[in-house]
C-alpha cells in the first residue's frame, strides 16, 4: 500500500472517524484519489453522516472525471434538498459549471443567494459573475450578513429573496437552576454570531452575549451553535416570562421561558396513582381539534381525511398557529366560510400546546379528539376510539394503533414503519377491528398524534401547559401524568388505527427542544423513564400486534396456493437465491412464503433456539408473526393451513429449532432440498477444522465418520444444535430419501453430497450462467493491485490474506490488496499497511465498486469448497481475471471457463504471492 494510504492508528484505524480523517489528510496533500477512497469508506461506515457526504462530494470534484462529477452532483443535490446547505449549493454550482450546464449552474447560484447571505470568500463574487454571465443574466445580487443588498452589474440573478430564511435565528432556551441557557444560530450566515435579545413581560430589552461554539449536533450537523447563559443576577428587576427573539421578532424554541412555572410544581413520582375515578360520566359531544402550522399538502390530506371520516354533527376545530404559508391559511378560511370547520387564528406563532388550549376553549364540555396535522384518519377509527373511551369510569385518554406512534406502533413496535396512504389506512382500520375488536390495553401515557381526551378528564386536569413546554414535545405526557395522579387511566384502542407521518414537527432546533422538555418531564415526574421501560419490557400489546399481523397476512392470501421456503437469515448468496426464487414463485401466480429465524437484537444474550418468523417478503412485513418452537408450532401451522401450501423448499435450518424440519410433513406437502453448504453432514458447516488448538482453520479433507466425530469433539458445532456427525448424517439421509428433489448449484457440490449419501442424486442447477460473455482485462506487468471480493472471514481466507500481506511487506513486493466489502477484522487488515478495506456495499453495487478500485486481478483466498461463489461472478463482471485455490465450485468454475487460474490448496504463501505478481492469461 502506498505511503499516502497509511491510516492514522491513533484514531482507531477501522472507525468511520479514522477513515474520514485519513481522507481529509490525503486531500490536504492533494492526493485526491486516496482522499476519495478513504472518504468512500467513511461514507459506507457512516452512511447517515452528511458531513462525510459533503467532504466526499468535494473530493470527487477535485479528483475530476465525468463519473466522479456525476456522483458529486447527486450528493450535492441530496444535501441541499435535506439541509438547504450553502456549501451544497456551491458544490452543485461547481459541478454543473464544470459539466457545461450553465443554466443549471445559474439555478444553483439562485438557490444559494435566495436563502443564504453572500459568502465571505473573496473569490465568490468573481465566480458568481461568471456563472450569471454564462447563464444569460445581467449580473447578480444577494444579501450581505448586515442585511444590505449587494448588487453586481444589473443584479438580475438572485431575487426573489426569502427574507424570513435570511433573517431567521434558530435556537433553544432552557432553565437550569435559575439560569437561562441555550444556543442560537443563524442558518443563512452560519459563520457569524447571531443577534438575539431577551424581552421581559414589561418590554424591557437585554442583549444576549454568546460564549463558545458548541460541537455539531446530530440533528443539525451543519448548524454552528453559539452558546449563551443568562444568570439570575442579570435577570434581576426583569419580569418573567422572558421572550428570546432574533431581529425579525421570531422567538427561538423554549421561548417564552418562565422560571416561576416549573418551580411552582413540586415533583411527583410518575408511578403514583390517585384514587381511581369510579363514576362513568354521561357521553358528551365530540369535537375534533387540529392545530396547524406549515406544509399545506400534508395538512390538507390530513384535514380532508378528518372531514370525510368524522360522523355527522362532530365539531371540527382548526387552530391556524400563524402559518407562514398563505395558501394554507387561505384554504382554511374557505373551509370556515363554508361552515365545515371552526377556525381559530393566532396572529403570532405560539406553539402546539398554546394552540391546543385555544382549540379547547372553542369546544367547552366536549370530548376532544386531538389530532396532529400529519395524520390520515380512516373511517371507523372515531367510533372505535369513542367506544373505548367509555368502557370504564376511569378512562381518561384513548390512543389508536399507528405506523408511527411510539409505544403503539405497528407492525414494528419501535416505529419507523412506512406510512400508508388513506386507502391502506382504511384497510388497516378494518383489519384492526377484525383482529382485536373492542379490546383495549392500559398504557402509561397516551400518544399525542391522536389522543381522545374524555370531557371529565379534561375538566379535572385542565389543558396543556405552554408556560412550561413552550412550542411542544412532552406536553401530552405531562397532561397524562397529571391525569394519572387524578385517578384516570390511559388505554390503547386495539381496534382503532390512524396513520401518522411523524418527524415533521420541528426544524433544526427541534432535537434540542425535545431534549429540554424530556429533562423537564424527568424532573417533574421522577421515575417516568422507568415506567416506560417496564411497559416496553412487559409488552402488553404483543398479542394484539400478532393478531393484527395474522389478519394482514391472511388478507393477502392468493387464490392459487403458496410455496413455503425455509432458510436462515444471514444474508449472503443464499439471500440472493431466496429473493430470486420468491419472485419466480410470485410470477407463477402463487404466493411465496418464507420462514427464517427471528434473530434477536442481542443474540449472545438470548438463549437458543430463537423464534421463527413468517413473511412473504412484501413491503411492511409481519414482524409479529414470530413463533417459538415447539410450543407455538400449532399456531403457525394453523395460519399456514389456510395458504394451501403445495410445496416446501428447504434451504437452511441454521438458527431454527430442529422441529422446523417437520413443517412439510405437518402440511402434507412435498419437500425439496437446496444445498448451500455441507450442514447436512458437517456440524461445522464448511468442512473446516483445526488439527490442533493453535492451528488455523483448514479444509478437513472429509474423513470418515470416525474422523468427523473426532473433529466434532475437538471443535464443536456451528449449527447451534447438539447433534453428532453420525446422528446428523442419519437424519439427513432419511430426509433426502423422502425429498422430491435435491438441488445443488455445482457439480463439485453434487459429487460431495453423493459421496456422503450414496443413494442421493442431486440435480445440478447453477445459480448463474457462466456461458454469458464477460470482458476481462489482462493484468499489467510489474506491481499489481489485487482485489479480494466479499465478506472476508476465516472460511473466506482471512488468515491467508493476512499472510500474503505480511509476505509482501517482508519481501517488499509491489503488491497491494483491496478488500471490496467487509472483513472479520478490518482493523487487523488495515494495520498491515498493505490492505485497504472499502467497507460494506449494498446489493447491486459490487461490480461498480470493484471496477472503481482499478484492480489488476481478483483473488479469492477462500479455503472451503464453496457451493457456488457469487464473489467470483462479481469479479468477472467487473472485468478481472481471478486467482483461487483448486477447491469447490470456485476452482471448478475457473477451470471450466479459463477466466483465471487455480492454485493448490496449502501452497506456501510466498508462492501464492509470486503467482499474484506473475500470472498472465494464456495467449490465444
Amino acid at each position: 500500500m502506498p505511503t499516502n494510504m497509511r491510516p492514522d492508528l491513533t484514531e482507531g484505524v477501522a472507525s468511520p472517524a479514522a477513515a474520514w480523517a485519513n481522507g481529509a489528510r490525503a486531500g490536504g496533500r492533494g492526493d485526491w484519489a486516496a482522499a476519495v477512497l478513504w472518504l468512500e469508506r467513511a461514507a459506507r461506515l457512516a452512511p447517515r453522516d452528511p458531513r462525510v457526504a459533503l467532504d466526499l462530494a468535494n473530493a470527487r470534484v477535485a479528483l475530476g472525471g465525468a463519473a466522479q462529477l456525476g456522483l458529486a452532483g447527486a450528493a450535492f443535490e441530496g444535501l441541499v434538498e435535506r439541509y438547504d446547505l450553502a456549501a451544497g449549493w456551491l458544490g452543485l454550482l461547481t459541478v454543473r459549471r464544470l459539466a457545461g450546464d450553465h443554466a443549471g449552474a445559474a439555478a444553483a447560484l439562485r438557490g444559494l443567494l435566495g436563502r443564504h447571505c453572500v459568502p465571505d470568500d473573496p473569490g465568490f463574487r468573481d465566480v458568481a459573475a461568471l456563472v450569471a454571465a454564462d447563464g444569460g443574466f445581467d449580473g447578480w445580487s444577494g444579501v450581505a450578513v448586515s442585511g444590505e443588498v449587494v448588487a453586481v452589474a444589473g443584479g438580475a440573478l438572485g431575487p426573489p429573496f426569502d427574507e424570513a430564511a435570511l433573517a431567521r435565528v434558530e435556537g433553544v432556551v432552557m432553565i437550569v437552576d435559575g439560569v437561562l441557557a441555550g444556543w442560537a444560530s443563524r442558518p443563512a450566515a452560519p459563520g457569524h454570531t447571531p443577534a438575539l435579545a431577551l424581552f421581559d413581560a414589561a418590554g424591557a430589552r437585554l442583549e444576549i452575549v454568546f460564549g463558545q461554539v458548541l460541537p455539531p449536533d446530530e440533528a443539525a450537523p451543519f448548524t454552528r451553535r453559539h452558546s449563551f447563559a443568562v444568570p439570575a443576577s442579570r435577570l434581576a428587576g426583569l419580569a418573567p416570562p422572558f421572550r428570546l427573539a432574533g431581529p425579525d421578532g421570531q422567538e427561538i424554541f423554549g421561548s417564552p421561558a418562565d422560571p416561576r412555572a416549573e418551580a411552582a410544581q413540586k415533583p411527583v413520582s410518575a408511578t403514583y396513582r390517585g384514587p381511581r375515578v369510579k363514576i362513568l360520566p354521561p357521553r358528551a359531544n365530540l369535537a375534533v381539534l387540529m392545530p396547524v402550522f406549515r406544509d399545506f399538502a400534508v395538512t390538507k390530506a390530513a384535514l380532508d381525511s378528518v372531514l370525510a371520516a368524522v360522523p355527522a354533527g362532530v365539531l371540527v376545530v382548526v387552530v391556524d398557529d400563524a402559518s407562514p404559508e398563505p395558501a394554507l391559511s387561505a384554504w382554511l378560511a374557505v373551509l370556515a366560510a363554508e361552515g365545515r370547520i371552526v377556525l381559530k387564528i393566532h396572529p403570532q406563532n405560539r406553539g402546539f400546546p398554546a394552540a391546543v388550549n385555544t382549540g379547547l376553549a372553542a369546544a367547552p364540555g366536549c370530548d376532544i379528539l386531538l389530532l396532529n396535522a400529519d395524520i390520515l384518519l380512516p373511517p371507523g377509527a372515531v367510533p372505535a376510539l369513542t367506544e373505548a373511551a367509555y368502557t370504564a369510569p376511569d378512562v381518561g385518554t384513548v390512543t389508536p394503533l399507528s405506523n408511527e406512534a411510539s409505544i403503539l406502533s405497528v407492525p414494528g413496535p419501535a416505529g419507523q414503519n412506512p406510512m400508508p396512504d388513506l386507502a391502506a389506512a382504511g384497510r388497516l382500520q378494518m383489519l384492526s377491528i377484525q383482529a382485536n375488536g373492542g379490546r383495549t390495553a392500559e398504557i402509561p401515557v397516551g400518544v399525542g398524534f391522536c389522543l381522545f381526551m374524555r370531557h371529565d378528564c379534561l375538566a379535572a386536569v385542565g389543558g396543556f401547559r405552554p408556560e412550561i413546554f413552550a412550542q411542544g414535545y412532552g406536553e401530552e405526557v405531562d397532561f397524562c401524568l397529571r391525569a394519572r395522579h387524578a385517578g384516570f387511566r390511559h388505554i390503547a384502542a386495539l381496534g382503532a388505527y390512524v396513520a401518522h407521518r411523524g418527524g415533521t414537527s420541528f426544524r433544526a432546533a427541534g432535537r434540542a427542544l425535545n431534549a429540554r422538555n424530556a429533562a423537564i418531564i424527568s424532573r417533574l415526574y421522577p421515575g417516568y423513564d422507568g415506567l416506560i421501560a417496564r411497559h416496553i419490557a412487559a409488552d402488553p400489546l404483543r398479542a394484539a400486534r400478532r393478531r393484527l399481523d395474522a389478519a394482514r397476512f391472511s388478507a393477502n392470501r392468493g387464490e392459487r396456493g403458496a410455496v413455503l421456503l425455509i432458510s436462515h437469515d444471514h444474508g449472503g448468496g443464499i439471500a440472493r437465491i431466496i429473493a430470486r426464487d420468491m419472485q419466480t414463485i410470485r410470477e407463477s401466480g402463487r404466493r411465496a412464503l418464507l420462514l427464517t429465524p427471528a434473530i434477536p437484537e442481542k443474540p449472545k444474550d438470548t438463549s437458543f433456539p430463537w423464534e421463527t418468523e413468517l413473511t412473504d417478503a412484501q413491503p411492511g412485513g409481519y414482524p409479529n408473526l414470530r413463533y417459538r418452537f415447539p410450543a407455538q408450532a400449532a399456531e403457525l401451522l394453523e395460519l399456514l393451513a389456510g395458504e394451501k401450501v403445495e410445496r416446501v423448499i428447504f434451504h437452511h435450518a441454521l438458527g431454527h429449532h430442529p422441529a422446523i424440519r417437520g413443517i412439510a410433513a405437518a402440511l402434507a406437502a412435498p419437500q425439496d432440498f437446496v444445498i448451500h453448504d455441507f450442514a447436512s453432514f458437517c456440524p461445522r458447516i464448511t468442512l473446516l477444522t483445526r488439527f490442533s488448538r493453535t492451528d488455523p482453520l483448514r479444509y478437513c479433507g472429509e474423513p470418515n465418520l470416525a474422523g468427523c466425530e473426532a473433529c466434532y469433539a475437538a471443535n464443536g458445532s456451528e449449527t447451534f444444535e447438539r447433534i453428532t456427525p453420525t446422528a446428523l448424517a442419519a437424519r439427513s439421509a432419511s430426509e433426502f430419501s423422502r425429498a422430491q428433489k435435491i438441488v445443488a448449484p455445482s457439480l463439485d457440490t453434487a459429487r460431495r453430497i453423493t459421496r456422503h449419501f450414496p443413494k442421493t442424486r442431486p440435480v445440478v442447477t447453477p445459480w448463474e450462467d457462466d456461458s454469458e460473455p464477460v470482458e476481462l482485462a489482462p493484468p499489467r506487468q510489474g506491481g499489481r493491485r489485487i482485489v479480494v471480493v466479499g465478506g472476508i472471514g476465516p472460511a473466506k481466507g482471512f488468515d491467508i490474506l493476512m499472510e500474503c500481506a505480511r509476505d509482501a511487506m517482508r519481501r517488499r513486493l509491489k503488491l497491494e490488496f483491496f478488500v471490496a466489502g467487509v472483513s472479520a477484522d478490518d482493523a487487523e487488515l488495515l494495520e498491515t499497511n498493505r490492505i485497504f478495506v472499502t467497507g460494506p456495499y449494498k446489493e447491486g453495487e459490487a461490480t461498480a465498486l470493484i471496477q472503481s478500485l482499478g484492480g489488476d486481478l481478483a483473488f479469492l483466498p477462500s479455503i472451503w469448497p464453496e457451493t457456488w461463489c457469487f464473489a467470483l461472478s462479481e469479479a468477472w463482471r467487473a472485468g478481472l481475471y481471478t486467482i483461487a485455490f483448486d477447491l469447490g465450485a470456485q476452482g471448478e468454475r475457473i477451470k471450466a471457463t479459463g477466466r483465471g487460474a487455480v492454485l493448490p490448496l496449502g501452497l506456501p504463501i510466498p508462492r501464492v504471492n509470486d503467482a499474484l505478481l506473475s500470472w498472465m492469461p494464456p495467449q490465444t
